[in-house]
């Protein structure tokens, strides 16, 4: 059996994974105090398929990690940026002369893989080669909610992902095993397309920012002509952007990101009247949670950025960006 760290417990990918892996692995959750406190003090609790269970695994504070290592996967569930935190942790593992476990990204966004990749070099050496590290595309909304003193960490199973390796040996089998057994279903995504992964997932997350920022929901903004024509735009906008970088949308069962991307390269005047099925679909698949603007800087912020080293101007993304700045 597998041991597994999950950085990030009693956020929401990070508590989602842990529990979703607890029965094919040894699962250590691993936060800050304040949320291990929240654990051992009973107030965390997960409401899948419509039951609600108070979570309960094993959970160890961020100054604890060595205490359980080595371990064998390591999920960096924390948001982005993710240098410093992956630093803390490698740093530790390297200076206690231990094998550093296979690690996995969830973050959002397109640059986490470079960076986590160059922060292993820097602690490693020529020797970070040996580290396996994935990028995972998560599909399932994960939401959150309070109340009281009670945390509810909310999703839909099956958990589907896309997953792809972008560093470190090409051995995958007991990884792939390890979330089979857990129910997971999985896209096996071939290493020279990860990038592209990332692309067709940051197209899925873009969709709803330009209503998010104006406060509100994707059938409210869809209904309105000026912010629809706004949302269209940055994703007509992202789509040159990643045609200048050489990039191109993969295909997932359940969510066809490549014809998605047709679809918004018609013109805004033929979608137009198709706006409120957009936003249903959305809203239905998104199960009601709102979009998270505290990462906008990953997400139109990211097209601004690659827009520029690629010389695609940006206006709207720009606007859109520049609205929760302000």
């Amino acid at each position: 059996m597998k041991k597994i760290a999950v950085v990030g417990v009693g956020g929401r990918t990070g508590t989602m994974f842990s529990s979703e892996l607890k029965n094919v692995a040894e699962v250590f959750g691993v936060g800050r105090k304040r949320e291990v406190d929240l654990i051992k003090n009973k107030k965390l609790f997960v409401k899948k398929r419509k039951k609600i269970e108070l979570f309960e695994e094993d959970v160890i504070e961020d100054i604890e990690f060595l205490r359980e290592s080595p371990f064998d996967f390591l999920f960096l569930t924390v948001k982005n940026p993710v240098g410093q935190v992956l630093k803390y942790y490698y740093q530790k593992i390297r200076e206690k002369g231990i094998k550093p476990p296979t690690l996995f990204l969830s973050q959002n966004g397109i640059e986490v893989g470079e960076e986590v990749i160059s922060v292993l070099k820097e602690i490693f050496g020529k020797s970070s080669e040996n580290i396996k590290v994935f990028r995972i595309s998560l599909f399932n909304p994960i939401d959150k909610k309070v109340f009281g003193d009670r945390n509810y960490i909310i999703y839909s199973l099956p958990i589907r992902m896309a997953i792809s390796k972008v560093f470190g040996p090409d051995d995958i089998k007991d990884i792939i095993e390890t979330f089979k057994k857990a129910n997971f279903e999985i896209t096996l995504i071939p290493q020279k397309e990860a990038k592209n992964m990332e692309y067709s997932k940051l197209l899925l997350n873009l969709i709803g920012m330009a209503s998010a920022t104006k406060g509100f929901s994707p059938k409210e903004g869809f209904s309105k002509k000026e912010t629809f024509e706004e949302e269209i735009g940055a994703v007509k906008e992202y789509l040159k952007v990643v045609k200048a970088a050489g990039g191109k949308f993969l295909n997932f069962p359940h969510y066809p990101v490549n014809f998605f991307s047709l679809l918004f390269s018609l013109p805004v005047s033929f979608l137009f009247p198709f706006r409120k099925f957009f936003a249903k679909s959305i809203e239905k698949g998104r199960m009601g949670k709102q979009k998270d603007l505290d990462e906008i800087g990953y997400y139109n912020g990211a097209v601004v950025k690659l827009g520029e080293r690629f010389g695609v101007k940006t206006p709207i993304n720009k606007k859109i960006l520049e609205r929760v700045k302000l």
